[in-house]
């Protein structure tokens, strides 16, 4: 738990990734930094692991073919197919087509005609995961969206903390990631 005397906190709110992205820092000093810290580590993970960018890492890769990860991209996909195994298939990055199918992949009002019926996810253990690599076969999207937000929100949580020396709370549209002190920190996905 982060305790402060009264007014020596600060929090910010900016808008990023589809969502509301909200920092609070233990020291209202550290609020500058700390904005600036978690726009470039939103900024970064946008152009890993958006679906929604075709110039994202995780759009390029695509491609059926063996494709080389970022550091940032490897953790995020580890994490969700972590997430896949541990849950059965129940959360699956393979979903990226079905949600398309359903209209989540552009204005919700451009659908006319109501969402189409989608077709069940293709499933993750077709993701080949290899030491630095990925294939993705033709045809499957990926989406992280389930996995990513939380991690980024702890890591952006501990990054701040770890720069700033203040205790922090990232939360990114309910997925809430804290650290209380250097070297603690916990994510929760509400």
């Amino acid at each position: 738990m982060i305790t402060t005397p009264a007014g020596r906190t600060g929090s910010a709110s900016v808008p990023a990734i589809g969502t509301t992205a909200t920092v609070l820092v233990t020291e209202a000093a550290a609020l500058d930094a700390a904005v600036a810290l978690l726009r470039a580590d939103l900024d970064a993970l946008d152009l890993a692991c958006s679906r929604f960018r075709p110039d994202s890492e995780i759009r390029r890769a695509e491609t059926g073919r063996s494709t080389q990860l970022s550091p940032l991209l490897a953790t995020h996909l580890d994490a969700a197919l972590r997430a896949a195994a541990l849950t059965d298939g129940r959360v699956d990055p393979t979903v990226g087509g079905c949600l398309d199918g359903l209209g989540y992949d552009r204005d919700l009002a451009a659908i006319i005609d109501g969402p189409a019926r989608p077709a069940p996810a293709p499933g993750w253990w077709r993701l080949l995961r290899h030491q630095d690599s990925v294939v993705v076969p033709r045809g499957i999207r990926v989406d992280l969206g389930s996995t990513a937000k939380a991690l980024a929100a702890d890591h952006a949580a501990a990054r701040i903390a770890a720069h700033t020396g203040a205790g922090a709370l990232v939360n990114l549209g309910g997925d809430l990631g804290r650290v209380s002190e250097i070297g603690g920190s916990g994510c929760a996905m509400l």
